[in-house]
């Protein structure tokens, strides 16, 4: 450690970072949507709309795996894709 880093050290202290607000920020994010996907699935239980509770259930799966875990989301389009369109 050299006297400028020793100086910081000394005068500064450990400051405080921003790393991993990302990752906080994601996490997060995923909560709040999952929150309210199961908000609106209470919302049609309630209201006894079977057909759009189902309809709702499906694209809410897709919207929570998406949000999860959206790397590997696009990879399984993508290979479908490929599978359609034969490339």
């Amino acid at each position: 450690m050299n006297l400028f880093e020793m100086m910081n050290t000394v005068v500064f202290g450990t400051l405080p970072t921003l790393d991993g607000i990302e990752d906080w920020a994601v996490n997060e994010g995923g909560n709040a949507v999952a929150i309210v996907l199961v908000i609106f699935a209470v919302f049609y239980l309630v209201r006894q709309s079977w057909g759009k509770l189902i309809g709702f259930m499906i694209i809410a799966a897709l919207v929570f795996f998406a949000v999860g875990n959206p790397d590997g989301m696009l990879e399984n389009i993508e290979g479908i894709w490929r599978n359609v369109t034969g490339g």
